[in-house]
This record gives structure tokens, sequence and C-alpha cells, in this order.
């Protein structure tokens, strides 16, 4: 079953969250200044918002363009400096720092509605799901709009110490029972990726 419209949620990439200032998925759409509310006695009234909230319209590869140049453009920076290998391995070394596993499971923790998702990832990659139960979550990734981005900038190193790379701290963090097992990324230049998450609890 390929389908890009899956459900899919498993992990936060807190890292790319705290080290970019991402798009908000809410300014993917286009809007206005006005928004019309109704009021308590049934009729229609104006609501100006400030220009801070003012939405405008792209795609989400035009996003990831412009967001994740501009964080490849200050890594490469740092690389002249510090050297290739030295600023993956810093890279690295910060997704696990702002990863931390899990101290405090929650008790109510259920693997199937972490893996259940959000429509976040819909239209960012496309995936197979090959096992779902109660054990493990393996899912088969055809396309990655991660991946397209960095390897067209010529920075899949970057990519995958960025992205990839976190998957598996940020398991740990969600639950310390949950554990990624993946042997090939696109952003590597595999033809897809094999990520399997397993529930040890």
């Amino acid at each position: 079953m390929n389908n890009k419209n899956l459900l899919f949620d498993p992990g936060r990439r807190q890292f790319l969250s705290s080290l970019l200032p991402l798009c908000s998925m809410s300014c993917l759409s286009l809007g206005g200044l006005l928004n019309n509310h109704e009021s308590s006695d049934g009729s229609q009234e104006k609501v100006i918002k400030h220009k801070f909230q003012k939405e405008w319209g792209h795609t989400y590869e035009e996003a990831f363009k412009w967001r994740y140049g501009y964080y490849i453009e200050i890594m490469e920076e740092f690389s002249k400096y510090l050297g290739r290998k030295k600023l993956i391995e810093m890279i690295m070394r910060a997704v696990d720092d702002s990863n931390p596993i899990s101290e405090n499971d929650d008790p109510n923790f259920s693997f199937l509605e972490w893996i259940g998702g959000g429509e976040y990832y819909q239209n960012m990659m496309t995936w197979e799901i090959i096992e779902r139960s109660e054990k493990a979550y393996e899912m088969k990734v055809s396309e990655c709009l991660w991946a397209k981005t960095f390897q067209e900038r010529n920075a899949a190193d970057i990519g995958y110490a960025t992205v990839c790379y976190s998957d598996f701290s940020a398991a740990k963090t969600s639950h310390s029972k949950i554990t990624l097992v993946r042997t090939k990324t696109i952003m590597q230049g595999h033809g897809y990726c094999d990520h399997r998450w397993i529930w040890e609890g």
C-alpha cells in the first residue's frame, strides 16, 4: 500500500524546531489582514489582525528551500572554519543533547497512538507501511522533501546530521522503550528509507 496521505508522526525532530526559525505550516496558505467572524447577534464583523499575523502563500517545497537554504549557507560557512568532519560531529552532538532520553515515561503512553500521527508529514514524504502492530511500526519511504532540499544544495551530509540522525534520539525522547532501526536513507543516496520503530514495553 503506497500512500502519501497516510497519517504518521513518529518523532518531534526537536532539534530542527529549536535550531531553525522553521516556517509554521499555518503560513502555507493564502490569506489577508481581515477575517470575518460572527458576532453574538449573528452578524458578520471584521477583525483586523496585526501585520505579524498576515498570512502569505507558498508551496512546501518553496518553504523548505527558503528556510533550509539559509541554514545550509550558515553551516557551509561554519565548515570553512571547523572543517566538514568537525561540523557534522558538532551537529550530531547538538542533536543528541537536544533530544535527551526520557527519564519520566508516561505510564499511559500508547505506542499505537504515537505512530498514529498527524497531517504534518503528508505533504513532505511518500511511504508504504510494511508493518503496523503493537510491537513494531515499519515504513518504506520513497520520497522525502528534506532529502530533495539538501541534496539539491550538495549538502546531504548536513541534512543527514540535522534531520535524519535526529530520528534516533527523538524516538528515545518520546519514550525510553522505543528504538529506531534503520539501515538506509534517501538523504545518504539510497533509493529509500527503511524506518522500523520497535516497542520494547
